[in-house]
């Protein structure tokens, strides 16, 4: 094996795993067969492969690798974990819901006292069949990596992605302290005026239902979704199918994962957007997310590298995610594209920035308790768990979802930084092309310019290039200070 074995290799082997995600999560495919995907490559997990990468020069390629090894190691979890999930059902009074059901029941369930008994069976289902599950899986990581002489699973991540957690957790921490005040304020208000319960009584389940944003659904039908985003697509001069490069799949059946997803068969040639419709706002928001990630897929250019096309930072393309994500809670682009009233907006908007406020926060939270779950720091993870986001987002979480709530390989250090990544951007956009950027063509031509690069920059060094300016909350925490005073 060469350089260009391994990733012609690759090529294949992610072409592959992105029809398998495709399938399984849309519900196209019963079985998945992830471990058979990474069998017929094995090759790129053995020891040639490793030292082809690491000393290639390119850590883009070593942390691939090292991925990959972690991911072979967890297929069979991952797949046990994807059956467990959609033949589990849970008991709440007399109904027996499907765990990929659940998220739908709390986001639209009128009957609070059944939300709170379902999400509490919920949280006991996962501890007694989930949690086995999701602990054997983060063992047989941290042994892959153990076995590549990196054995401090944090680290390894640091190192593998260039990415200082302990620097960002410490960051987040600020962040948490500086927000606390405002958010417990404003939470009050929209939590008195969704359930009619002070903060000091909200639950996990309660968010769901809180940040569904009910009272606008005539602004959101469900058969409007497509013909705002071609709308505001064809405004900035884009195809929303980038012809014919991204395929939309908004269709409900048995078996949908219920958390949309964006994946690439080929890049940038087949990129598929997946979504389980669950009604109102929260489908728009949700739905243009998962666009932003689409159109910078089917953006890259062609001849770009192997490691632009398919690997590095994820916090680029989630960055790009949360540009389009926040379209949708600007005043302008309300008032264009949906048509609400004046009150209506400031309502709306005032509840998505609390929305923005509570994502912040919660992901900072995630990322200091995922640094000690994978250092085995404490006695009580569970309870730091718990404490940590409870403190965080004012609802109150469950010792059970210690290990349920946690992506591979710190994710939530991405998504911090994307908050960053867009929040800074979106202020470049602003200044350069006016507060309606996100209609204007020229504006459109600046950041198809910037997903043509793929992910060949990481979002620090990206981001300075375009604004000389480093990642950081400030832009995060001025923008919901604007917004919510």
């Amino acid at each position: 094996m060469d350089l260009d074995d391994l990733v012609r290799q690759g090529e294949a082997l992610h072409q592959e795993l992105g029809r398998e995600h495709y399938l399984t999560g849309a519900g196209l495919k019963a079985e998945p067969e992830f471990q058979a995907i990474y069998r017929r490559y094995g090759a790129l997990a053995s020891e040639e492969a490793v030292e082809l990468a690491r000393s290639s020069g390119s850590l883009a390629l070593y942390e691939w690798v090292a991925g990959l090894r972690a991911a072979q190691a967890a297929a069979p979890l991952e797949e046990k974990q994807l059956a467990w999930e959609r033949e589990t059902v849970v008991r709440a009074g007399e109904r027996q819901v499907p765990y990929l059901s659940i998220p739908s029941e709390l986001a639209n369930s009128h009957n609070r006292e059944f939300r709170l008994a379902l999400d509490r069976n919920r949280a006991t289902t996962v501890a007694a069949g989930l949690n086995p599950i999701r602990g054997e899986r983060f063992q047989r990581e941290y042994e892959a990596y153990a076995a590549l002489g990196l054995s401090d699973y944090p680290a390894a991540i640091s190192q593998l992605s260039g990415i200082d957690l302990e620097r960002l957790a410490e960051e987040g921490e600020r962040f948490l302290e500086r927000t606390a005040d405002l958010y417990a304020e404003v939470l009050e208000q929209v939590a008195r005026k969704r359930v009619g319960v002070p903060i000091s009584r909200l639950e996990r389940a309660d968010a769901l239902w809180i940040f569904r944003a009910r009272d606008y659904d005539s602004a959101f039908p469900g058969g409007g979704l497509l013909e705002a985003a071609e709308q505001q697509l064809s405004d900035l001069g884009l195809d929303l199918t980038r012809d014919g490069r991204i395929r939309i799949d908004t269709e409900e059946r048995p078996g949908k994962q219920p958390r949309a997803f964006c994946v690439a068969a080929r890049v940038p040639d087949e990129v598929y957007l997946v979504l389980r419709p669950r009604g109102g706002y929260q489908d728009y928001w949700t739905f243009w997310h998962e666009l932003g990630h689409a159109l910078h897929f089917a953006s890259v250019d062609p001849d770009e590298s192997f490691e632009a096309r398919w690997l590095g930072d994820a916090s680029v393309t989630e960055g790009f995610a949360m540009l389009f994500d926040h379209m949708v809670g600007d005043r302008g682009w309300l008032s264009r594209y949906v048509g609400l009233g004046k009150r209506e907006i400031e309502n709306l908007s005032f509840e998505l920035g609390v929305y923005d406020l509570y994502g912040v926060r919660r992901y900072c939270a995630k990322l200091i308790y995922e640094l000690s779950l994978h250092r085995k720091e404490g006695s009580d993870l569970p309870r730091r768990y718990a404490d940590l986001l409870t403190e965080a987002t004012l609802f109150r979480y469950f010792t059970e979802d210690y290990l349920v709530d946690v992506d591979p390989a710190f994710y939530a250090a991405r998504y911090l930084r994307a908050w960053q990544f867009q929040a800074t951007l979106s202020r470049l956009l602003v200044e350069q092309y006016d507060e309606d950027w996100y209609r204007n063509p020229e504006a459109a031509e600046f950041i198809v310019g910037l997903m043509r690069r793929g992910q060949a920059l990481p979002a620090d060094q990206l981001l300075l290039s375009v604004t000389g300016q480093n990642l950081s909350f400030d832009p995060v925490v001025e923008r919901l200070e604007t917004l919510l005073s």
